[in-house]
């Protein structure tokens, strides 16, 4: 049986653990209900909602929570540094699904806690709803993730981390109503990938069809460096050690010759990074660079899907671009071919019947099988091979 971990669950343990007041206050009076089976949520004042839903929901995982904390302080152990409630309560189940739909308003601060990213054996995820603008690096450790769903937030290209490639095991990815004007190129690195929903995004199609209509010097766009930022350090040698794992992009979090103790530092300054989609490089944001677009239908039901790539140079962006349109026009040339084979063997049958009609203004192919004395009954068949009944009078 899966257990699922909700957006209620977690800005309570948040509270909890950025408010000392509140966490005495409601630990001390939630062990005193331990056993009571009638808890009367009207004790709680309505700004506490999520405490109040957690309570009416998930009572029992709640109180052996708290009193397991309470159990801890009496005993006089401490927790381990950086381990917080939030670590603890996830650590304490093995919840499988994350549903955190909607729980920051716009105007919050909606840095997502790290510590959701650790529940290794979580297979569906779903952070809708949002105004999210960025996807942490560590989500790179759902290595058993198969449903991510980011619907309507604020991300752009650049929000989502090439570490989601680690996520081997994803199917779907839902992308729709956000602020993308292609797809990000890594996501065709991710084999098991089978349906991404984008819809709703802005300027997606506009970007579409510019780029899909326009040639190769078009879709390579020169990137200006930036004179905004600089990182901390730039002489640590850690630093540099760490910069070089993010270029050879390794799944750090699973890779044994990466110490455990560098996981956290290479995800905290994995976001100053762009990776070039071709080479093994790794540059600051604030550098030039090229913007690839490459065109290729991956997914089942889609027609020809935009990809955003980065590249660190000239010759790695016509690297990217110039087999993928190579494809995308031999992928063409192939449909007209068996558009034209189609034709050939539709006007071979024509002759060969006793009567068939076209309908030159529509395009629609008539082929008469039965009639009546007034309206013959027909079937006609669309170029693209789908037959249907109708019925028309023969001239």
């Amino acid at each position: 049986m899966s257990e699922k971990f909700h957006g209620y669950e977690l800005l309570l343990l948040k509270r909890l653990q950025n408010d000392p007041e509140f966490s005495f206050e409601w630990k001390t009076k939630l062990q005193l209900k331990i056993f009571d089976e009638e808890y009367d949520l009207g004790e709680i004042p309505h700004k506490h909602w999520f405490l109040a839903v957690t309570i009416d929901r998930n009572k029992d995982r709640l109180l052996r929570f708290v009193n397991s904390q309470l159990n801890k302080t009496k005993e006089e152990t401490y927790h381990r540094f950086g381990q917080t409630h939030l670590a603890m309560y996830l650590n304490s189940c093995h919840f499988t699904e994350l549903h955190l739909d909607g729980i920051f308003k716009y105007g919050d601060d909606n840095t997502l806690p790290t510590e959701i990213f650790k529940c290794k054996n979580v297979r569906y995820l779903s952070m809708k709803y949002n105004c999210l603008d960025r996807i942490p690096p560590d989500i790179g450790r759902m290595t058993n993730l198969e449903y991510l769903a980011l619907t309507n937030n604020k991300l752009q290209n650049k929000s989502l981390p090439f570490t989601l490639t680690f996520c081997t095991n994803l199917k779907t990815l839902l992308l729709d109503n956000n602020l993308l004007d292609a797809l990000p190129g890594f996501l065709l690195k991710m084999k098991n990938l089978k349906s991404v929903h984008r819809h709703g995004n802005h300027n997606y199609f506009k970007s579409t069809f510019m780029w899909y209509h326009t040639d190769v010097n078009e879709r390579i766009l020169g990137v200006s460096a930036t004179l905004d930022f600089m990182p901390r350090e730039p002489d640590s040698l850690q630093f540099w050690a760490s910069k070089t794992v993010i270029a050879s992009k390794v799944n750090f979090y699973a890779d044994e010759g990466v110490a455990h103790i560098l996981e956290d530092y290479i995800s905290d300054i994995y976001p100053l990074f762009n990776l070039c989609g071709y080479c093994n490089s790794a540059r600051f944001i604030t550098q030039s660079g090229y913007k690839v677009i490459t065109f290729k239908n991956p997914y089942l039901g889609n027609t020809c899907v935009p990809f955003q790539h980065w590249a660190c140079s000239i010759a790695c962006a016509q690297a990217l671009e110039i087999p993928a349109r190579l494809e995308q026009i031999a992928a063409a040339r192939e449909l007209d071919r068996e558009y034209d084979s189609y034709i050939h063997s539709c006007e071979k049958h024509w002759k060969s019947g006793t009567l068939r009609r076209r309908l030159s203004n529509t395009g629609v192919i008539w082929d008469e099988h039965e009639e009546t004395e007034n309206h013959p009954t027909t079937t006609y068949q669309l170029h693209h091979g789908r037959k249907m009944q109708a019925c028309c009078t023969v001239m």
